[in-house]
């Protein structure tokens, strides 16, 4: 098992070693993943304020709604 674990993974070097586009691509795609759950992060948080301000926003026109009376002139 550890020699067949071993000499996969010298396989693998063989292959980098000879064609380094695919550890590049390899690179590229995990930097790829990283970038694309940042900004999922980044996104997910911004929702969040905008809720919280919108739900602030309506909060503060209800209370001036219900303050306000309407006036009957005699």
């Amino acid at each position: 098992m550890v020699h067949e674990a071993g000499e996969t993974a010298r396989t693998a070097l063989d292959v980098f070693r000879s064609q380094p586009f695919i550890l590049a691509l390899i690179l590229m795609n995990l930097a790829l993943l990283g970038f694309l759950y940042w900004t999922g992060v980044v996104a997910q948080h911004e929702r969040e304020r905008s809720l919280e301000l919108l739900y602030d926003n309506r909060k503060f026109v209800g209370q001036l709604l219900a303050e306000c009376t309407v006036q009957k002139h005699p």
